[in-house]
């Protein structure tokens, strides 16, 4: 039996209104083209152990998705009040761990919407909305956007009414418990969990040996093989999809980052597009057509930074904000793209939430390392000349058409449309 339409707003509504509580918790790093920092204090073990925990729990408790969403709804809740009230602000030990809490909260409440994802578009949103939080927050090295308290509070107030309709609707039968991860599907996301350690071990080990950027390509090439170990555990087809959605995430980073700058950090310039994006995303998904949608973004992101510096000029000091905007709707566009095209394959394999979730990010940040040696922000023998940097950055883009069109295009992308497929229950968890 297919899901009806009632059952299906009672699963988008809840999500969506948990999903907005990512907005006070978004990670700068999602869309960094930096490498990873190889430096432990000790303050650092909230901040590696608590999503990681949460990250477990999560892969192991898929079936009860809307726990997950109350857990983390509650975790970023804490964070908001935390980074507003500044109770603990005298306590950096305090304040750090509730700052992990939040991340921690959010790794739950993507994990949860993943869990209960049956179609393309709800995934597409589920790691869209990761993607527009990092974007309307800012970038780390750009001035981020300083939300007022009443929009903090009232994100972090939706997250939780989100996540209460969700528990109302599974309990009422309005909406239904999602299908559980395989067992191997649950086993590679433990492991996927503490794929951050083995980067920073590696790199903390490595850079004894080894100058800077090629320590960190080499422990990028160690995160790449367990993550692409973990991937394939699950099957050829989670491995192939999974990594071009991660390679897409990396090669739309800096064009985003571009996007932001030439629209200098306003959101008002930006969001829209970037709303936009995320709209065309969803539309493509509906009408099966998103690994063309991806690939066609991708193209024109190439061209667009390509032809850059020839638009602006220089890369002086100016705002561009028409030519930002596009950059921001084409990248976005191109991630949810990717994201709904790996879908269908995924949720047969009984692996979404896994492959979605920590093994693409796992994907991202290993391809980031990769590119180091050749990106490195500082002096090096392997480092290209600064105005080269756009061309790598267009080679990226463009080398992930192909891998969109092969890796991803179905003739007939499979629960794509409106309705879903069933969701049967299943009495035994993982």
């Amino acid at each position: 039996m297919q899901n009806n339409r009632r059952e299906l707003a009672w699963i988008w509504g809840p999500v969506t209104l948990a999903l907005l509580a990512l907005f006070n918790v978004s990670d700068h790093a999602l869309l960094s083209t930096h490498g990873a920092h190889f430096s432990v204090s000790k303050y650092s073990v909230a901040a590696l152990a608590l999503p990681a925990l949460a990250v477990i729990v999560g892969v192991w408790l898929t079936r009860h998705w809307q726990w997950l969403l109350v857990l983390g709804s509650a975790g970023v809740l804490v964070a908001s009040v935390e980074s507003q009230a500044h109770l603990f602000s005298l306590r950096p030990g305090t304040s750090g761990i509730i700052d992990s809490l939040g991340t921690a909260g959010a790794v739950l409440i993507v994990i949860g919407a993943l869990a209960v994802t049956r179609d393309a578009a709800m995934a597409a949103t589920a790691v869209g909305v990761q993607v527009l939080a990092a974007l309307f927050r800012g970038m780390d090295w750009l001035d981020g956007t300083i939300f007022p308290a009443p929009v903090v509070f009232a994100l972090a107030a939706l997250g939780v009414l989100g996540a209460a309709l969700a528990v109302h609707a599974v309990r009422t039968g309005k909406a239904p418990r999602s299908e559980p991860v395989s067992r191997g599907a649950a086993i590679a996301g433990t492991a996927a969990a503490l794929v951050p350690l083995v980067l920073l071990g590696a790199g903390i080990l490595l850079r004894q040996a080894l100058v800077l950027p090629l320590a960190q390509a080499a422990a990028g090439v160690a995160l790449l093989l367990c993550t692409a170990g973990l991937t394939l555990a699950l099957g050829r087809g989670a491995f192939l999809k999974t990594a071009t959605a991660g390679f897409v995430l990396l090669a739309v980073a800096a064009p985003l980052n571009f996007g932001l700058y030439f629209s200098a950090s306003q959101l008002g310039t930006y969001a829209p597009a970037a709303l936009v994006g995320l709209g065309a995303g969803i539309l493509a998904a509906r009408f099966g057509r998103s690994a063309v949608a991806g690939a066609a973004a991708c193209a024109a992101l190439a061209a667009v930074m390509g032809l850059v510096v020839e638009v602006t000029g220089t890369h002086a000091d100016m705002t561009h904000s028409a030519l930002g905007s596009l950059i921001v709707a084409l990248g976005v566009l191109a991630v949810t793209s990717a994201v709904a095209a790996a879908t269908p394959a995924l949720v047969d394999l009984r692996a979404l939430p896994v492959a979605l979730g920590p093994l693409l990010i796992g994907f991202e940040l290993a391809f980031r390392q990769l590119i180091q040696p050749w990106l490195a922000y500082e002096k090096s023998t392997t480092q290209f000349p600064e105005q080269y940097y756009t061309s790598v950055w267009v080679v990226l883009l463009v080398l992930a058409v192909p891998a969109l069109l092969l890796g991803l295009y179905q003739p007939r992308e499979r629960h794509s449309g409106s309705v879903g497929r069933s969701l049967p229950s299943v009495e035994s968890s993982p």
